[in-house]
């Protein structure tokens, strides 16, 4: 008997494999009625318009609330913009507008707006706005499908558990709901490496490959499918061979996973005994726990944004105290750095502190420049900082710094909270160290002057790396330019790496780079020698640091 199994060469998204069966999710094709509507049918289609915005608001919001973990900052920002543009009165004014002065019914006024928006985007030179009508397409298909959602066959996301998703292409909102459901893997017609949701998929470990052209028609519901990386192709109808393959990868995996283990009361050294010090960085008191257990020497950067982020209206002193005073506790002694409030307009803040119209917001009111703006929001969180710091070790790093005098007005600001605090009968802790983040090109060139102000500097290198390049490494058109191996990065750490230890002061690396072990060793030689990363990463990078030789002759 002929042998079944069939091979389609894909692009690699995400790494790892996965062998499962394979579930088909057909993209949704509706008839579009472009029939003229009687008087009587405004109403009506008006109200069915409006109901189907109020369906896509819904789900927009409730798949928002099912995000956890890192999802709510790789995710939610994007989903807050995507509810932004439902709230446009412009765009609904114009869709009412069509149904009443066009007289088509809601489906057909829709499209017509739709094709009139992206036809705008089309005609736009900038690459990266034009791709952002990819925004609009994905919202207003959004309300489109409410509006069929009675014919429309509804997929149950809690079926696709254990299975492999088949289809042309996927949102990143979709991608995450699908991942919550428990899914093993996602094969796409279409994509491309660079996208949102391959970007995605990398960062839930999640096996993905895309460009993978027949699949669609090749491969049927229920037939089990294997994904490989290396190289990057689905089998269909695995055979023998496939499967051991399969299973040799899944006994490598266990066994780096167990060796791991084994690092966790390791302490961090490179091999000629250089320490090393290895934190975290985190949002909910959830990752400071797995922190502690692995050995964290403190978090490195809790992400304050997380309680702005979460909610529409601003969280109270009491509010923030108890998060932050949490964190404090499940650190039991060791430092925790909490980053002062670091949204912009292109995080579509919700609470209304920044302002969405902004027409560069990455070079915008964000950052320090934020909350120096609005001191009586910031006040507010520095005070909840100095009450959290009476139950441990507290540090206050500050984003987006660009020169010294921003730094000052910040230690301004804090010194009236503790001494307001204090006037008021508030136990209060140690002196909280003031430290600034290195993310602008302008820190890192004039860092001897940030250091007379800076107890302490952590490197952003994501956006260090962005800034420096001139390059949006979620931008599809010039993700490719992103490059955190960069020689013009490496200066400007060693610069800054150089100047901090000349001051006596403590320099670490708190961007991707740090939790990427492909990178411990570049960083090591560099001069970095603190480290702070996601909790998942720390077993990895405490092993890479084990195999560096850094040449001190330490270990002698």
């Amino acid at each position: 008997m002929a042998s079944r199994r069939i091979v389609l060469e894909g692009q690699l998204c995400s790494r790892a494999m996965a062998l499962g069966r394979a579930r088909l999710v057909h993209p949704a094709h509706f008839v579009v009625d472009e029939r003229p509507i009687g008087p009587r049918r405004v109403a009506p289609e008006t109200r069915r318009f409006e109901q189907a915005l109020a369906d896509a608001r819904a789900e927009l919001a409730a798949l928002r609330g099912q995000l956890s973990g890192s999802l709510v900052m790789e995710l939610g920002e994007m989903l807050d913009a995507h509810a932004l543009l439902l709230e446009d009165p412009a765009f609904i004014d114009a869709v009412r507008e069509r149904i009443s002065g066009e007289r088509v019914g809601a489906h057909a006024a829709l499209k017509r707006e739709r094709d009139r928006l992206m036809a705008e985007f089309e005609a736009i030179d900038d690459p990266y706005l034009r791709s952002r009508g990819e925004d609009i397409e994905q919202v207003i298909g959004r309300v489109i499908a409410a509006l069929y959602r009675d014919a429309e066959e509804r997929i149950d996301p809690a079926s696709l558990a254990g299975e492999i998703i088949v289809t042309d292409q996927v949102s990143p909102a979709d991608l995450a709901s699908w991942h919550e459901h428990g899914i093993l893997g996602v094969v796409i017609t279409g994509g491309n490496p660079l996208s949102h949701s391959a970007i995605l998929a990398r960062n839930l470990q999640l096996p993905m490959l895309c460009g993978c052209q027949d699949a669609l028609s090749q491969v049927h519901d229920g037939d089990v499918i294997l994904i490989e990386g290396e190289p990057p192709r689905l089998v269909l109808h695995p055979d023998q061979n496939d499967q051991a393959r399969f299973e040799a990868w899944q006994a490598q995996v266990a066994r780096e996973t167990q060796r791991l283990g084994r690092l966790r009361k390791a302490p961090t050294r490179s091999r000629d005994g250089t320490d090393v010090s290895l934190w975290v960085n985190a949002e909910r008191e959830e990752d400071i726990r797995e922190a502690w257990k692995l050995g964290a020497a403190g978090v490195g950067l809790y992400r304050t944004e997380f309680l702005f982020l979460q909610r529409a209206g601003l969280p109270d002193e009491e509010e923030q105290y108890r998060a932050y005073a949490a964190a404090v506790r499940a650190m039991r002694g060791r430092p925790v750095t909490f980053r002062t409030l670091d949204i912009g307009a292109d995080k579509a803040d919700r609470s209304g502190l920044a302002l969405s119209q902004e027409p560069n917001p990455a070079l915008g009111l964000r950052g320090v420049r934020l909350s120096l703006a609005r001191p009586e929001v910031f006040a507010i969180q520095l005070r909840a900082i100095v009450r959290a710091a009476a139950l441990g070790p507290v540090r206050v790093l500050v984003p987006m710094v660009a020169n010294v005098r921003e730094l000052r007005a910040v230690r301004t600001m804090l010194a009236t909270a503790v001494r307001e605090l204090a006037s008021a009968g508030y136990e209060l802790g140690e002196r909280i160290s003031l430290g600034a983040m290195v993310e602008v090109p302008s820190a890192a060139i004039a860092i001897d002057t940030l250091l007379t102000e800076a107890d302490f500097v952590s490197i952003g290198t994501n956006d260090l790396t962005q800034y420096l390049l001139a390059a949006d490494r979620n931008n599809d058109n010039v993700a490719g330019l992103y490059d955190p191996g960069h020689p013009a990065l490496a200066f400007l750490i060693e610069r800054v790496a150089v100047a901090a230890r000349g001051a006596g002061k403590a320099v670490a690396v708190c961007g991707e780079m740090a939790g990427d072990p492909d990178f411990t060793g570049h960083l090591l030689r560099l001069g970095i020698r603190e480290l702070s990363m996601h909790p998942s990463a720390l077993l990895p990078v405490r092993q890479a640091v084990a195999a560096v030789d850094l040449g001190t002759g330490a270990a002698a």
